[in-house]
């Protein structure tokens, strides 16, 4: 069982390591990186729901960047799972696009590419700026559904945002025009701009 020493007995968490400093920040810092190194060795979900479970005991969830590291290696793990991910995801206060772009690019991997566009839509409902993450799997999303029509906006939103020039965007619209069978729209739409 991964950390089953530190699982069986919580309150080395709570513990102040001699050889480091005792400023209270440092010492949260500190837990935090003993919380994630937790989070990466889980090898199936059961550990990963111990661990989680933990969290919520001690109070390590309530930090940003402990539930945003849970989120992600649900979403995104092999063993993963995309209810617990939500879950996790309807837990966190104020989400931000690190955590957004977890849940699009869990579902695009969860070949749901449905639920990934209504992630981004939730995402913009709630005021969350997109980044140059979001682009490339939204865009594979709507690879996917052949959603051309969606492609595009979103191909206008990336555009409007300056995001053109990012590689992974680029190579994800000439995924989805060329999937949907438009290269000759995106070319067109690239010369517009130069």
């Amino acid at each position: 069982m991964v950390g089953a020493s530190v699982l069986n007995q919580p309150q080395q968490f709570l513990i102040s390591h001699d050889h480091h400093s005792k400023s209270p920040e440092t010492d949260i810092t500190l837990k935090e990186q003993e919380c994630i190194s937790l989070i990466k060795r889980c090898r199936n979900i059961e550990e990963f729901k111990q661990v989680h479970a933990q969290f919520l005991k001690l109070g390590f969830f309530w930090s940003s960047f402990c539930a945003s590291n849970l989120l992600a290696t649900c979403a995104l793990s092999e063993w993963g799972s995309m209810d617990y991910a939500c879950s996790i995801f309807q837990q966190i206060d104020d989400p931000g696009s690190f955590e957004f772009n977890a849940m699009i690019r869990g579902h695009v991997k969860e070949l749901n590419s449905e639920a990934a566009l209504c992630t981004y839509l939730d995402m913009l409902e709630v005021g969350v700026d997109p980044d140059n993450f979001t682009y490339p799997f939204l865009l594979k999303a709507c690879a996917s559904l052949s959603a051309v029509e969606e492609g595009i906006q979103i191909h206008g939103q990336v555009l409007k945002l300056g995001f053109v020039e990012d590689v992974f965007v680029q190579n994800s619209l000439i995924n989805v025009y060329g999937k949907c069978g438009r290269i000759g729209q995106l070319l067109e739409r690239l010369q517009c701009v130069t």
